[in-house]
Parts: structure tokens; C-alpha cells; sequence
């Protein structure tokens, strides 16, 4: 095993504050987003001999992969752990089934478009599932939320654009009514946006000041008022934010029909192909299978593919996609979402079980920890990172802190 330097991206919703502060390293004013843990091609981590570990891992595929993940993935490490940092809301955005990628990567490619252009959305031909797990509060948005409950949220707004979305999320079934309407806030642009986006935030801004009365319908009982209240709250305020910055962005609009979801520390949420989502602000841990393919829709001056988003987004209304972790001992969680890549494992305590074989990328969460195999030991401490290869068989922890391992399912 060894110790790992990783890449740390700057992107405009990064924070200032967070991975410097996780680090221990003097903050200087770059919005420092995502610190990445792996061997992805696009920053790989660099061994303490400099050698770059997606170099080594092909070098040495069956110590450090094992055969089990070098038959199953090939010659990489088919995963990516991140430690991520957000300040601003990132892009609307959806990822492709591995079919859907495969495709996407050859269609661009015979477009002529360079691999790595900024106006791609498939850099690669892999599925790009993804799991964060909060370190601090964490907010996002992710996946359509219940018909009904969008309808009861949109009416708050007394607006004729809200009104009229709610009508037709009545009268068609979920998908098809979601995917219409979609569909029709995506294909505005110019003046008659940016005015409606205006509107639209300054209904919210109202139906935030003056409470939440109109939760009901003549001859109707409440439709958990408490819930509606509380996430129409957030929402309103959300909505009003993101107009002051992308006052003629249409995902502004859309982010009114996805669920708002809130994690406190430890808790977890699973972004499988087609869900579209967005992180809001927090510091976590994300790991991901390990691609770069992201299609965006809004929120970003980044590249946009409306039909593409529009083509690969799943529109079936679904509830906040949380993901509970199985407890192994008393301070071990292991988070093993229905992906074939990868999972993660927190543990807190000497001797907690931790990952026994295959590729291992270990990140020191807090305090001051020691892992330890047959061949090596390696202390380690907050933001600190390393990679186990297969060879060095099971490890242990000790000290005291917590450590997020990632690893390939057995």
C-alpha cells in the first residue's frame, strides 16, 4: 500500500473554505470542489515514487486489481472517490445507462468531436452511477418528485405559468406529463424567459413570506401538509437564489418539479442512469463508477444537450433517492448500492472490519488512523489518502478516526 497526492478541481460552485479546511492547508481564495481519489485518466492520484496510478495500475493488473476486477473491468480501477465540496448549486444534469454511453461516445466521435471538447457530454463509453455521503449538512435535488405533491407546491405560487404546469400534471399520466413539460420549459429561451424566470422568483419569494395556507382542497383532507410546508420552504427560497443567478436559465424551472433532498451527516443518496439531479451545497464523499459522461440541461455555462437529457432522463416520479447503509458492527457502514463498480465502507473503530480484496482507495475522514496489512503499516490523518492493492490481502484499522474505504463488490 502507499500513500496517494491527489488533483483538487476549481469549479465556480466549489467552496473556499471546506477542502482546505478537511486538508489542514491554508485557504487562498480558489473555489476548491472536487478532490479526486483514483486512477481516472483525467487526474489520477501520483504514488510517493511519482508514478501516476492508473500507470500503475496497468503495469501491475493482477497486484493491484486482482483477477476478479481485471476480467470483470479490465486494466483500470473502475471506480472514482471524490471528496466534494459545494458552495453554489452544480449543473442540472443526468447520466447514461452503459448502452446509452457506448452509443453517445461513438455518435461523438464520428461527429468529429474531440475526445475531452468542452461542447461533449461523453467523454468515455462507461455509465457514470453515483453515490454521495454526507460529511456536513448536504442538500440537493434529485429525481421527479410526486405528481400530486408538485401540483399542491406549484399552486402556492398564484401564478398562470404554475397553474397551467399543475393542469396538465393532472390531466396526463406522471411520465408523459413530466417529459411535456419538461420538454416545454427546456425549449424557452430569450426575453420571454428571463421575464418568466423573473415572475416565477418573485411568486416564490412571496409564497415564502406569507406562509403556507392553501394546503386544501374542498372535500379533501390534508396531503401531508407538514411535508408539503417544509420542502415548499426550501423550494421558494431555492427558487429565488437561482434566479439572481441564471435569471434566464429554464433549469430554474425545473428544479420545482425535483424532490429537495436534505442529508445530515452519514446519511446517503444513490443517482442512478436517468435521474436527473443537481447537488446544492455541503461536503461529502462521492463515489462513482469511474467516468466522466455527464449531460446537462441548465444551472451551468457549461455545454447543454436538452434532446440528449431529454432522451436518457427518467421522468417516472419517484421519492428522494436515499440510500440506507448496512450497519457490519457497531461503527461500520458499508453503502453497497446495486452497482457492480463499487461501494464504501466507513469505520470508526480498531479492529472494524474493513475490505479484504481487490483495488482499495482509503480516505482519513477525521482524526488520526493506521492501516495495516501483512506487508505494510501507514498512518494517516484528516484528508489524507491511500491505495491498497489487491496483493497486500485484508487490513485493519487502528487509532482513532474514521475511514471511508472504497472498493470493488466481491
Amino acid at each position: 500500500m502507499e500513500h496517494l497526492t491527489c488533483v483538487t478541481r476549481d469549479y465556480a460552485w466549489g467552496s473556499t473554505s471546506l477542502i482546505p479546511r478537511f486538508l489542514g492547508t491554508p485557504a487562498d481564495g480558489r473555489p476548491q470542489a472536487e478532490m479526486w481519489v483514483g486512477a481516472h485518466p483525467g487526474d489520477p492520484a501520483v504514488l510517493d515514487n511519482g508514478t501516476r496510478l492508473d500507470d500503475h495500475i496497468r503495469d501491475h493488473e493482477d497486484a493491484a486489481l486482482g483477477e476478479q476486477v481485471r476480467e470483470t473491468f479490465g486494466p483500470r480501477l473502475p471506480y472514482l472517490m471524490k471528496a466534494l465540496a459545494a458552495a453554489e448549486p452544480l449543473s442540472l444534469q443526468v447520466h447514461p445507462t452503459s448502452q446509452r454511453a457506448a452509443l453517445g461516445f461513438e455518435l461523438e466521435n464520428q461527429a468529429g468531436i474531440p475526445v475531452g471538447a468542452t461542447e461533449r457530454s461523453y467523454q468515455d463509453c462507461f455509465h457514470k452511477p453515483e453515490m454521495i455521503v454526507a460529511i456536513t449538512r448536504f442538500e440537493g435535488m434529485a429525481g421527479f418528485r410526486d405528481v400530486e405533491k408538485t401540483v399542491r407546491i406549484l399552486r402556492l405560487l398564484e401564478h398562470p405559468w404554475a397553474d397551467r404546469v399543475a393542469k396538465e400534471l393532472e390531466t396526463a399520466p406522471p411520465f408523459q406529463a413530466l417529459h411535456t413539460v419538461v420538454s416545454e420549459i427546456l425549449e424557452q429561451h430569450g426575453d420571454e424567459l428571463q421575464q418568466l424566470v423573473g415572475e416565477i422568483a418573485a411568486a416564490a419569494s412571496a409564497a415564502e413570506a406569507v406562509g403556507h395556507q392553501k394546503f386544501r382542497t374542498p372535500g379533501r383532507m390534508y396531503l401531508d401538509r407538514a411535508s408539503v410546508e417544509r420542502e415548499s420552504t426550501r423550494l421558494f427560497a431555492q427558487t429565488a437564489s437561482l434566479a439572481k443567478k441564471y435569471p434566464a436559465d429554464p433549469g430554474v424551472l425545473v428544479t420545482l418539479l425535483l424532490n429537495h433532498v436534505v442529508l445530515s451527516p452519514g446519511e446517503a443518496m444513490f443517482l442512478d442512469a436517468g435521474v436527473v439531479h443537481a447537488y446544492s451545497s455541503g461536503f461529502g464523499v462521492e463515489i462513482m463508477a469511474a467516468s466522466d459522461n455527464v449531460v446537462r440541461a441548465g444551472l451551468t455555462p457549461k455545454h447543454v444537450d436538452v434532446d440528449e437529457l431529454l432522451h436518457i432522463a427518467n421522468f417516472t416520479p419517484m421519492p428522494a433517492p436515499l440510500w440506507e447503509p448496512q450497519a457490519l458492527t457497531t461503527n461500520t457502514l458499508v453503502y453497497r448500492p446495486p452497482v457492480a463498480e463499487f461501494e464504501l465502507t466507513v469505520a470508526r473503530e480498531p479492529g472494524d472490519r474493513l475490505p479484504a480484496e481487490g483495488p482499495r482507495t482509503a480516505l482519513c475522514l477525521d482524526g488520526e488512523v493506521a492501516v495495516t496489512s501483512a506487508h505494510a503499516r501507514h498512518e494517516m490523518r484528516r484528508g489524507q489518502t491511500l491505495f491498497v492493492p489487491h496483493a497486500d490481502g485484508p487490513i485493519s484499522l487502528e487509532g482513532e478516526g474514521t475511514l471511508a474505504v472504497a472498493s470493488v463488490p466481491s
